[in-house]
């Protein structure tokens, strides 16, 4: 005789319910405001780097505001002279272009081609044709031209918005900090506010780092370049600056980008600037580095390229940028959060070889 079959009844409290809507919501909204959370994230990254030189000012009497407005206009003055720096080149061979314009109409009205086409019978209606297709597509080229214009204000407005949640969370951030540890018990926030210092602290050496060391890179980069007779030095210093920011690959971009360049000019340019850049490279990795990370927290080649490659895979050149200080964050939290651990399995050890 078979047995009545049993119902099973599972009962889901209201409240974990609700918990499950609310991650949902959480994980829709984040979906919808992926570009808006990249944005928040990198102004905290840019923060992050900066708030050690505030609080070395804070601590020599600075008040919090006025030492986050120093740093941050010295960052900008700093970012907008570089860019002078590297327009000024291009912009003056842009007038020059301009400038010589009408000699190359002259050339260019006295070659035989030019002759030979306004000899063809007919050149009058292939021009009167060509000027109406000109005018036909000018319609579309001004909805081009407003496009780009759009893009570029968007662009300056996105950035003008970061630089400027950038500093205030650079002016809040020790309030902000506080008030995440007012919903812990003391013992954590014991724990971990030393923690957060430490990260920070990280993400700051690793950021300065990088930038001293492709100020370095560029600098080495645009003298070779000037010495060597490489047309537009100043800009491949600061391409070069720029890749260098990326750490394991850049300079390795930047050296190709300097040699294809240096094709342009002569075989005895080319062999200088692999002979430079290979020895630059060298003194880098073994000289520069350790003694500008000397302070930072120590990642392996190995740790360091898979999180390049990951970063760079979920964000792009930003990613790639911000992998190094993304790292060591999560190397100084699983460092701690593991402490406990390591302490009792050293213990027991110790037992081990006591016994």
């Amino acid at each position: 005789m078979q047995e009545p079959s049993q119902r099973v009844e599972i009962v889901i409290p209201v409240r974990t319910l609700l918990v499950v809507l609310a991650v949902g919501l959480v994980v829709v909204l984040a979906v919808l405001s992926l570009d808006t959370l990249l944005s928040i994230f990198v102004a905290a990254i840019i923060a992050l780097g900066l708030d050690p030189v505030v609080g070395w000012l804070v601590a020599r009497g600075w008040t919090r505001g006025r030492a986050a407005l120093v740093v941050f206009a010295a960052l900008g003055l700093f970012v907008v002279t570089l860019v002078l720096l590297a327009l000024g080149p291009v912009w003056d061979e842009v007038q020059d272009f301009f400038n010589q314009l009408p000699t190359y109409w002259d050339q260019f009205t006295q070659s035989d081609f030019f002759k030979n086409i306004t000899s063809t019978a007919g050149a009058d209606d292939k021009v009167r044709d060509a000027l109406k297709d000109l005018a036909a597509g000018l319609p579309d080229a001004a909805d081009t031209l407003l496009g780009i214009a759009g893009g570029i204000f968007g662009s300056l407005l996105s950035l003008v918005t970061l630089s400027f949640l950038a500093l205030f969370l650079l002016m809040e951030r020790p309030t902000i900090t506080d008030w995440l540890f007012g919903f812990t018990p003391p013992e954590v926030e014991a724990r971990w506010h030393p923690v957060v210092e430490n990260s920070i602290q990280a993400v700051s050496s690793s950021l300065i780092g990088n930038v001293a060391i492709s100020v370095v890179a560029g600098t080495v980069a645009g003298v070779s370049s000037w010495l060597l007779g490489l047309p537009f030095p100043i800009v491949l210093g600061v391409i070069t600056g720029l890749l260098d920011l990326i750490p394991q690959v850049g300079a390795t971009v930047a050296a190709i980008v300097l040699s294809v360049v240096a094709v342009t000019v002569s075989t005895g340019a080319v062999v200088a600037t692999i002979v430079i850049q290979l020895v630059y490279q060298q003194v880098e990795n073994y000289i520069i580095y350790p003694i500008v990370h000397r302070r930072a927290v120590e990642l392996s080649p190995f740790t360091t390229i898979v999180a390049v490659l990951v970063a760079s895979a979920l964000l792009g050149v930003i990613g790639a940028i911000l992998a190094v200080p993304f790292a060591a964050v999560i190397k100084v939290v699983l460092r701690e959060a593991g402490a406990p651990r390591r302490e009792q399995m050293a213990k027991l050890r110790e037992e081990a070889q006591l016994s």
